[in-house]
C-alpha cells in the first residue's frame, strides 16, 4: 500500500512538472532554427522582451572528458504572454531552477523553452547546473592536447553564436550582458578572460580563479582561455593596464616577445587619440593559438587570439615577420572599439564594424610605418575583393538572408566616403559615433547619421548608389585619331549585369601614355566626372594620339577597367615598359578581371604573362600575378580534355618559366623564393616532379636557393598530389625529422591530396561525420581533398555532397561551413554543373547564410569557368 502511495505521488509530481513545461514552438525545430530567417525572427522576438541581462558563470575545467558548470542568468522581461527560449547546446542538465522553482525543464538539446507560467514581469533568475563536452569544429570551448608535452590548452571561439556551447545564454549580438566568472583549473594553469583576474585561490590540487564583473558585452565578444601557458608582460609600456602575451610551453622558447610588444602600445595610443575614445578595457592580451589555422585571428573583448604559425613561420626576414605581427595585432586592437565596444544588431550588419576596423587598422599601420604606405604603390586588393563580392550580389539579388553589403565593398565604400566628406569631418563623425553608442548595439543608419552631422549633407542617396545598389560597373575608353591627334574621345560605362543595370556618377583621374624607346611616357592626366552610358571628353581633342589609356589612374574610382583595343595591344607587348608600379599593378589586375568577366581570352592573358612577367622586378607585383597564374592553372586543368594540345603547352610553359626565373635570380632572395614556390605549384610533368624530388633529396640544387622546411613540405604535397613514384614514402620520412605540429598538419595535406579513391572516401566521411577530430585537421583535409585536376575523384562523390548539404549545414558550425562551402561544393566547369548548382540553390531551403553564400559563390565561379572555357582560343 505504501509503495502504491509513493508511486501515485511520483506520478502527480511528474504531471505538475509537465504542466510547468511548454511544448516546443515551431521556430525552435532543428531545421528552422538553423535558417537565417528563423534565427533573426527569434532574435528580434527576444530582444523586444528582454533587457538588463547578466551572467554569473562558475566552471570546473579539471576533467578531460567534459567540463561542468553552473550559471545564473538574470534578466528583465517585459512580456510574459508567450514562451521564452534560453540557448544551451548539447548539455547534460543536472539541475534547473527558475525564479526559485526547481523543475524538470523542457530542453531539446539546443535551448530551454521557458513556460509563461514560470516567467515574471520584471526581474527573472534562472540557475542551471550542467556538464558539457568540449567544442568541436573549432567552436565553443575547444580542447587542445599538445602532442609534444601533453600539456592541455582550452580556447573559446564564440563567434558568431557558439557561446551556448559553454554556458546558457541569450546567444545573439543585440542582447549585451555583464559577466561574472569563477573558474577551477589544475594548479599549473593560467586563465584568461575579458577582464583581468581578481584573485587566485589555491588548494592542494587545483586553483580557483575569480574574475570581476565585465563591462557590457555581446556573448560572442566574451571569452575564456585556460592552460599551461607561458606568459610575458610588457613592462616598458606607458599604459595604465597590462599588455600580455601567451603561448604554449612547447613553442615558448621560439617566441620573441619583444617583436609582439614592439608596436602594441604605440598602436593603442594612436587609435585612442585618432578616435578620441580611450581604450575601453583594463588590459590587452595576445594569445598565440594552436587551434586557429591559415593565419587566422580571432578578437574578443580585451583578448586577441592569433594563429601561432605567424610567430613560427620560417624563411622570412625579421622585418617581414614584424609586419605580419603588426597587421594581426592591430586588427585585434581595432576590434576593441568596432566590435566589442560598439556591436551590430545582427550578423548581416557586421560588414560595417569589419570595414571600420580595417580602415582604422590601416591608418594605424601607416602611422607605424608598415604596409599601407607601400601598398599605395600597387592596386588595392580590398577593391579587387569588393568587386568580386559585388558581382555575387548583383547576379543573385533574389537571395534571402544574405547581408546587403559585402565586407570588402563596405570597406572600399567607406574609403570613398572619407574622400567625399574629407578626412577631418569623417574623423569627427567617428568620434560622435563612438561617444554616442559606446557599449550599445547599432545599425548602419546610426553610423551614417553621425557622419551626416559633420559632413553637413544628407548621405541617403550616397548610400543608395554605392552601398545598397549591388554591382560594380566597367569603364572603357573609346577614341579616334586623325594625323596622330585625338579627334573624338568618350568614356563608355557598362552596368554590372542585367539584374543590376544602375549607371553611376563618379569623379576619376584619366591618364594617357605614348610609347618611347624604353618606357611608356605619361603625356596627360585629367580629372573628370563621368555619368550615364557615354561621357564625351572634348578637352582631349587635339591631344597626341595615345598608345595606352587608363581611365582609373591612381585607383581613384570604384570601377573596373576594360582596356580599349589599342591599349590592349600596347599592354600585350610592352606592359613591362610601364615604369609606375601602381599603374603596372593595376594593368595586371585589369587584365585578370577581364579574363574573369569573359572579356579577354585566357590564352591572350597567358600570352601577356609569358612576354612581360619574366621582366618583373617588383616582388609585390610578381606575387600578385603569380596568385592569378595559379588560378589560371586550375582553370586549365578543369577545362581538360578540351583544347588538350594548347593546355599541355601552356602548363609546360608555366613550369619552364618559373624554373628558369628561379635559376637566374640567385642574387635576389625575395624574387627567387616567389618564382621557386610558383615552380612547385606549376610542376606536374614527370620531368618537373623528378627534379623536385631530387632537390628534396639533395641530389640537385639551384644556385642561391635555400630550401626551408615549408618548401620541403610544399614539394612533398605536390609530388603526392600527382602521384609521383615513391612520393607516399616521402611523407613518413619527413615526419621523422619534423615532429612539429606544423609538420603533422603538412603530412595530412600531402596524404589527403593523393589521387586515390579510398583516401577521398575516408576523409570525406570524417569531414562530414567525425565530431572528435580537431577542426585544424578537418580544415586541412577540406582544403586538399579535391584539387582541380582530380575531377573524376571529385565527381564520384559530388551528388552525395550536394544531397547531404542541408544535413551537414545543420550539424556543423558557421566556421566549418565557410571552409566546407569553399572547397567541397562540387564544380565541373560545364553548363550541366551550372544547372545542378542552380537546382540546389532553388530546392535546398533553410540553409544558413554562410552556406547559402558559399553556394552562390560556387555558382558564380562555375559560370566564370564556363565563360573562360568557351572563350579559350576563340
Amino acid at each position: 500500500m505504501n509503495l502504491l502511495r509513493v508511486c501515485l505521488l511520483c506520478l502527480v509530481s511528474l504531471l505538475l512538472i509537465s504542466c510547468n513545461s511548454t511544448s516546443q514552438p515551431k521556430v525552435l525545430d532543428s531545421v528552422s532554427r538553423n535558417s537565417s530567417a528563423a534565427k533573426l525572427a527569434l532574435a528580434q522576438s527576444r530582444s523586444a522582451r528582454i533587457s538588463a541581462v547578466s551572467y554569473q558563470i562558475t566552471l570546473d575545467l579539471t576533467q578531460a572528458e567534459h567540463f561542468s558548470g553552473s550559471t545564473q542568468v538574470n534578466f528583465q522581461l517585459s512580456d510574459t504572454s508567450t514562451p521564452l527560449s534560453l540557448d544551451l547546446l548539447r548539455a547534460d542538465i543536472k539541475s534547473f531552477i527558475i525564479n526559485g522553482h526547481k523543475i524538470y525543464p523542457s530542453y531539446n538539446g539546443k535551448a530551454f523553452i521557458l513556460s509563461p507560467s514560470l516567467l515574471l514581469s520584471g526581474s527573472n533568475a534562472v540557475e542551471i547546473s550542467y556538464t558539457q563536452n568540449y567544442g568541436n569544429n573549432g567552436m565553443g570551448l575547444v580542447r587542445f592536447v599538445d602532442p609534444k608535452d601533453a600539456n592541455v590548452y582550452l580556447e573559446s571561439n564564440f563567434s558568431p553564436d557558439a557561446a551556448s556551447m559553454m554556458f546558457p545564454s541569450f546567444d545573439q549580438p543585440n542582447l549585451k550582458a555583464s559577466y561574472s566568472l569563477n573558474v577551477t583549473v589544475p594548479k599549473d594553469w593560467v586563465v584568461i578572460s575579458s577582464v583581468k583576474e581578481q584573485q587566485v585561490i589555491e588548494s592542494s590540487e587545483s586553483n580557483l580563479w575569480r574574475f570581476p564583473t565585465s563591462p557590457i558585452l555581446s556573448p560572442h565578444m566574451f571569452s575564456l582561455h585556460a592552460g599551461a601557458y607561458r606568459v610575458w608582460q610588457d613592462d616598458s609600456t606607458q599604459s595604465s593596464y597590462p599588455i600580455r602575451l601567451f603561448a604554449r610551453q612547447a613553442i615558448a622558447d621560439d617566441i620573441s616577445p619583444q617583436l609582439w610588444f614592439e608596436d602594441i602600445d604605440k598602436g593603442l595610443r594612436f587609435m585612442g587619440e585618432y578616435l578620441h575614445a580611450p581604450y575601453p578595457f583594463n588590459k590587452f592580451d595576445l594569445l598565440l593559438s594552436p587551434t586557429l589555422t591559415n593565419k587566422d585571428s580571432l578578437a574578443s573583448a580585451a583578448v586577441t587570439s592569433i594563429d601561432e604559425n605567424i610567430a613560427l613561420f620560417a624563411g622570412i626576414s625579421p622585418q617581414e615577420q614584424q609586419k605580419r605581427i603588426a597587421v594581426t595585432s592591430m586588427t585585434g586592437l581595432s576590434t576593441q572599439w568596432f566590435g566589442a565596444l560598439i556591436t551590430m544588431n545582427w550578423w548581416d550588419e557586421s560588414w560595417l564594424n569589419m570595414s571600420l576596423r580595417s580602415l582604422i587598422t590601416n591608418k594605424t599601420l601607416a602611422q607605424l610605418g608598415y604596409g599601407p604606405q607601400e601598398s599605395k604603390q600597387f592596386y588595392d586588393p580590398i577593391k579587387s575583393r569588393a568587386y568580386m563580392d559585388d558581382v555575387l550580389f548583383a547576379n543573385h539579388t533574389y537571395s534571402a538572408g544574405l547581408p546587403s553589403v559585402g565586407v570588402f565593398k563596405g570597406e572600399a565604400s567607406l574609403l570613398g566616403l572619407e574622400q567625399l566628406v574629407g578626412e577631418s569631418d569623417f574623423r569627427l563623425g567617428l568620434e560622435n559615433y563612438l561617444e554616442k553608442f559606446a557599449y550599445l548595439n547599432v545599425s548602419p543608419a546610426d553610423f551614417f547619421a553621425s557622419q551626416s552631422i559633420h559632413a553637413k549633407r544628407d548621405l541617403t542617396q550616397w548610400q543608395q548608389n554605392w552601398l545598397l545598389t549591388p554591382g560594380v560597373n566597367t569603364l572603357r575608353a573609346e577614341f579616334a585619331c586623325k594625323n596622330n591627334r585625338i579627334s573624338e574621345f568618350s568614356l563608355l560605362q557598362s552596368p554590372a549585369s542585367e539584374q543590376s543595370p544602375t549607371l553611376r556618377e563618379q569623379k576619376i583621374t584619366l591618364a594617357l601614355f605614348t610609347k618611347g624607346r624604353n618606357e611608356l611616357h605619361r603625356v596627360r592626366t585629367i580629372s573628370l566626372t563621368y555619368k550615364g552610358e557615354r561621357t564625351q571628353i572634348k578637352q582631349l581633342n587635339g591631344t597626341r594620339c595615345p598608345d595606352l589609356v587608363y581611365p582609373n589612374y591612381l585607383d581613384s574610382g570604384y570601377v573596373k577597367v576594360n582596356l580599349d583595343q589599342r591599349s590592349l595591344e600596347t599592354v600585350k607587348q610592352h606592359l613591362n615598359m610601364v615604369k609606375e608600379p601602381q599603374l603596372r599593378s593595376m594593368l595586371w589586375q585589369s587584365l585578370w578581371e577581364s579574363v574573369s568577366d569573359g572579356e579577354l581570352a585566357l590564352n591572350e592573358y597567358l600570352g601577356v604573362v609569358f612576354i612581360n612577367l619574366p621582366k618583373e622586378k617588383e616582388p609585390a607585383i610578381l606575387e600578385q600575378v603569380l596568385i592569378n597564374l595559379n588560378q589560371s592553372k586550375a582553370y586549365l586543368e578543369q577545362i581538360l580534355p578540351n583544347h588538350r594540345s594548347y593546355i599541355q603547352m601552356a602548363l609546360k610553359g608555366l613550369e619552364q618559366m618559373s624554373l628558369r626565373k628561379t635559376m637566374v635570380n640567385g642574387e635576389s632572395v625575395d624574387i627567387q623564393r616567389l618564382w621557386f614556390n610558383a615552380y612547385i605549384q606549376f610542376s606536374r610533368s614527370q620531368d618537373a616532379l623528378t627534379h623536385l624530388a631530387e632537390l628534396l633529396a639533395g641530389k640537385a640544387s639551384i644556385k642561391g636557393l635555400k630550401i626551408d622546411q615549408q618548401m620541403r613540405w610544399n614539394i612533398i604535397t605536390q609530388v603526392n598530389r600527382y602521384d609521383y613514384l615513391g612520393s607516399r614514402s616521402l611523407i613518413d620520412q619527413e615526419l621523422s625529422t619534423d615532429l612539429s605540429q606544423h609538420g603533422k598538419n603538412a603530412a595530412i595535406a600531402a596524404r589527403v591530396s593523393r589521387p586515390e579513391a579510398g583516401i577521398k572516401r575516408y576523409w570525406l566521411t570524417h569531414i562530414q561525420h567525425d565530431s572528435q577530430l580537431p577542426f585544424s585537421t578537418l580544415s586541412i583535409a577540406m582544403a586538399h581533398l579535391y584539387p582541380r585536376e582530380q575531377q573524376r575523384l571529385s565527381s564520384a562523390s559530388s551528388e552525395q555532397r550536394l544531397e547531404s548539404l542541408t544535413q551537414v549545414d545543420e550539424q556543423k558550425s558557421d566556421r566549418f561551413m565557410q571552409l566546407y562551402g569553399r572547397y567541397l561544393i562540387p564544380t565541373r566547369c560545364t553548363h550541366g554543373g551550372v544547372a545542378i548548382l542552380e537546382k540546389t540553390i532553388n530546392t535546398q531551403h533553410g540553409l544558413s547564410a554562410t552556406t547559402q553564400k558559399a553556394l552562390l559563390q560556387t555558382h558564380q565561379s562555375e559560370l566564370r569557368c564556363v565563360a573562360i572555357k568557351e572563350r579559350l582560343l576563340n
